[in-house]
């Protein structure tokens, strides 16, 4: 497999790098959907990694520089559907893209009600191991994803994915302050889509009639229960799937 390192493109044992492309280290990155070499919503992930960056003093590499990394490796490696990882440590920049396989099932969902087990995140950082280590636990359990719960009893995200909720006809998502992870697909479906921010308690689960699951490489994901309560998926939840969809926007960076 060819990856970017740095300032070139490069065989992937030149660095150590695990099945699903991570590397030994730490740093922050961006997981992003490509479709036929476009990529979705480019300077959303951008800002995003800069601000982290910020925060983590690492210094990223010029916008050109990443832009033409990206298109150097979607043309080294080609994937009709591909999910494209940037990441940035304080030593190197490493950009990956690998075929991504689209989830056409829509998705069961578990509530974690112990807060302990889920540590909140500001930052798209790696290693990442404990976020994909509590979907695992989910998958083992014949669940898609987990609805994380705080210890104040407020909903936030789940494990990979940020949520939308449908509750007295509005579809409604968790604010940041309770501990959820500024997704980008997360801000596309309020700024785009009519999405209102709304504090959401264990609670108030018995009372969504939809839900969607959101990031950045699904876009958007029915779900057909939650804690084996059957939600409803109709031609109402279709139409804002649609909508959804049609609201990320791909683009070419060649």
């Amino acid at each position: 497999m060819k990856i970017w390192l740095n300032d070139q493109i490069c065989d992937s044992q030149v660095i150590d790098l695990d099945s699903d492309g991570w590397p030994v280290g730490n740093g922050v990155f961006e997981t992003i959907r490509t479709e036929n070499g476009e990529v979705f919503e480019l300077a959303r992930h951008m800002r995003r990694a800069a601000t982290a960056a910020r925060n983590f003093e690492i210094k990223l590499p010029g916008e050109d520089q990443i832009r033409d990394a990206i298109a150097a490796l979607l043309t080294a490696e080609p994937h009709q559907l591909g999910r494209l990882r940037l990441l940035f440590s304080k030593d190197w920049f490493v950009a990956v893209h690998q075929s991504y396989d689209e989830i056409l099932l829509p998705a069961k969902l578990k509530v974690i009600d112990e807060s302990r087990l889920v540590d909140p995140i500001a930052f798209k950082t790696f290693p990442y191991s404990h976020r994909t280590g509590l979907l695992q636990l989910a998958q083992r359990d014949g669940f898609d994803e987990i609805i994380c719960v705080n210890e104040s009893g407020e909903i936030t995200e789940g494990a990979v994915s940020n949520f939308l909720f449908l509750i007295d006809g509005q579809w409604v998502t968790t604010p940041l302050s309770a501990g959820v992870l500024p997704g980008v697909q997360r801000a596309i479906t309020i700024e785009r889509c009519g999405v209102t921010v709304q504090s959401l308690t264990r609670h108030d689960i018995e009372r969504v009639d939809s839900a969607i699951v959101i990031s950045s490489l699904k876009i958007g994901l029915a779900v057909t229960s939650i804690d084996n309560r059957d939600l409803i998926f109709d031609g109402q939840c279709r139409s804002f799937l649609d909508e959804i969809r049609a609201q990320t926007h791909s683009h070419s960076v060649g």
